[in-house]
């Protein structure tokens, strides 16, 4: 069944694609590419490791190279190939399952967001961190569909293994500030 789920939806977006759409998605798919990727969390290590914010950098690590190599030894492990060439805008030399632009933007972007959510003051800056996060995560995900390039067990699974590093990454993060606040007196958890 979800073979069949994911092909009629594979299909039924190629009959939406056009070629001016297929570009803006293409666009916003490179902001999970791996070298993108990559060079934003060099970027916030040497953001972090200036404010030393020693926690949140080790759990943004945690995240990222957790997602990554399990992305990639679960591609290996599963083997799935891509939609093939009919259905996608370009051709990509990886396996299929799980997406690693969705576990990447998940993971990677997840965390960015848990991160600007703690350091911001006021709710509505808050909602407005956490709509944009997620609006891009979705983004992100939905362009690897619309594009051809994955299925959609594929970016779910993406989306829930990054959701899981994500989750290991924030709970590094509050034990260790609730570890130390123990031992400071005081509370520093969202």
């Amino acid at each position: 069944p979800i073979v069949k789920i994911d092909n009629n939806f594979a299909h039924y977006l190629y009959s939406l694609r056009t070629p001016g759409t297929a570009k803006i998605f293409y666009a916003i798919t490179t902001f999970a590419d791996q070298i993108t990727v990559i060079i934003l969390l060099i970027i916030s290590l040497v953001y972090l490791r200036f404010k030393k914010e020693i926690a949140y950098l080790y759990a943004i690590l945690l995240t990222f190279i957790g997602a990554e190599g399990s992305a990639f030894l679960i591609k290996i492990f599963i083997n799935r190939d891509r939609p093939g060439a009919d259905l996608a805008y370009y051709l990509e030399g990886s396996k299929s399952f799980p997406s690693g632009h969705s576990t990447a933007a998940m993971a990677f972007f997840g965390f960015v967001t848990y991160y600007l959510l703690y350091h911001v003051k006021g709710g509505s800056k808050k909602s407005l961190i956490l709509f944009l996060g997620i609006l891009l995560i979705s983004l992100i995900g939905f362009s690897r569909l619309y594009l051809g390039v994955h299925y959609l067990s594929d970016v779910l699974g993406g989306f829930l293994l990054g959701g899981l590093w994500l989750v290991a990454g924030i709970t590094f993060r509050e034990r260790h500030f609730y570890i130390s606040s123990l031992k400071k007196g005081k509370d520093n958890t969202i």
